[in-house]
């Protein structure tokens, strides 16, 4: 059986030139695997005009940028980075596979450059340009765009996005996945919890968690819901409730998958503080390798501020020593200084002096109705609203193209293939600040 001829490169280029029609350039750069791309000469984009040419210029240079070397590296940012302001987005809608590999491109150009902060700006204008400005509407470069805000380290540049809820997800038009829409809620909650926004980062990780799959419940959900445990025990001080919408199998294998975590959950609620320490300790290589040590620190100031809420109850006035020794993990000095804060952040309502004996005393006074439960039920109103909306839109999605076995083992499986070619999900130096 004769094997079917591909296209020569001097051919495609002629197509692309002689202005042929964007379906037929597409169909034709199909043919070729993104090995050939790579391998046409660097002068062929010299050939193309970025806005004129835009679709068959970004096919050869996501190509050269996906296999470029450190040494080739900076020479293809500067022409992808002059591409994103360039090119024509009704020619770039024409393949959002095309316009979805920008993201791998910047990705590995920032690896290998060892320059974490320079794709960001190309990431922003790439996205503005491609949705027109609206930042409502998700694409495929949103996930990738914070996922590199997240390895530079810088968490207040992917806000600008982030704040602004997502209302328009169009499966087809920006080639996405419902790995996309996870990702990119996943990472979110990330940059959130790095700004110490706790309750939006609890509304991105109920997102992942009570996304709607067909079968099989994915690795991010899982890692989600971790991080949803410890979290919701900063924030509100006791585990959370997941919406009714999540599935049942999904739950129930995210618990299955969490027991250090819901055993942390437990010492918690039971404002066991030697226990939780206990358990942060035997299992702190587990809480290493899924990057949430930092969170589990975290955790650990909560429980003692739930310790001195409880106390406060009980007491009226009563010595620094004596709250010490019932706290028991901490020095007189530590306590002082996490009450001075608390006072300060309006968390509880006392004040500290000293006797003429030098010995230090707490006072509590009577707290008046709490304001902030109330503002806490509103936004969690919101918050239901929103992950409600956003569900419908990934059933739709999940429909179409399940989180099904196959994607989970490729989820789950480090690519081999080539540098930033794999798509897979990887939770990686995710670890954050802990309080000071």
């Amino acid at each position: 059986m004769q094997q079917e001829q591909r296209p020569r490169i001097d051919e495609i280029v002629a197509l692309i030139v002689a202005g042929g029609n964007e379906t037929q350039v597409v169909s034709t750069l199909d043919q070729l695997a993104i090995e050939q791309l790579a391998q046409v000469p660097r002068e062929t984009l010299n050939v193309l005009n970025p806005t004129i040419h835009s679709i068959g210029y970004l096919y050869f240079l996501n190509a050269k940028c996906l296999y470029a070397t450190k040494e080739s590296a900076a020479e293809y940012f500067t022409l992808l980075n002059s591409f994103v302001q360039l090119f024509d987005p009704a020619q770039i809608a024409s393949s959002p596979k095309q316009f979805k590999f920008i993201g791998f491109s910047l990705l590995h150009l920032a690896e290998v450059t060892e320059e974490p902060l320079l794709p960001l700006q190309s990431f922003v204008m790439a996205i503005d340009r491609y949705t027109q400005g609206s930042r409502a509407t998700l694409t495929s470069l949103h996930a990738p765009f914070v996922k590199a805000c997240i390895k530079a380290k810088n968490y207040t540049y992917p806000l600008q996005f982030l704040d602004c809820d997502i209302q328009i997800i169009e499966k087809s038009k920006h080639d996405l996945k419902p790995r996309d829409v996870l990702e990119y809620y996943y990472y979110g909650a990330i940059v959130y919890i790095a700004n110490k926004n706790f309750d939006r980062a609890l509304e991105f990780l109920t997102v992942v968690i009570s996304a709607p799959t067909q079968r099989v419940v994915s690795a991010i959900q899982i890692a989600a819901y971790r991080k949803f445990i410890l979290v919701s025990l900063i924030y509100e001080g006791r585990l959370g409730a997941l919406p009714k919408c999540t599935a049942n199998h999904v739950e129930k294998t995210c618990k299955t998958q969490a027991g250090v975590y819901q055993n942390l959950a437990e010492a918690f609620a039971n404002t066991d503080i030697q226990g939780f320490r206990d358990i942060a300790t035997k299992s702190s290589n587990i809480f290493e390798s899924e990057r949430n040590t930092g969170l589990v620190k975290q955790c650990f100031q909560s429980l003692l501020r739930k310790k001195i809420k409880q106390l406060a109850n009980v007491y009226i006035t009563v010595g620094l020593n004596d709250m010490t020794k019932r706290i028991g993990v901490i020095t007189s000095e530590e306590l002082e200084k996490m009450l001075v804060g608390m006072i300060i952040k309006d968390e509880i309502k006392a004040t500290i002096s000293t006797t003429k004996d030098y010995e230090k005393m707490v006072h509590f006074q009577d707290e008046e109705e709490d304001e902030t439960e109330v503002r806490k039920q509103m936004k969690l109103e919101d918050s239901i609203h929103n992950i409600t909306m956003i569900n419908e839109r990934i059933s739709l999605m999940d429909k179409l193209e399940a989180l099904n076995r196959d994607f989970q083992a490729k989820f789950m499986t480090l690519s081999s293939t080539g540098p930033m070619m794999s798509e897979h999900f990887v939770d990686e130096e995710m670890d954050l600040p802990v309080d000071e």
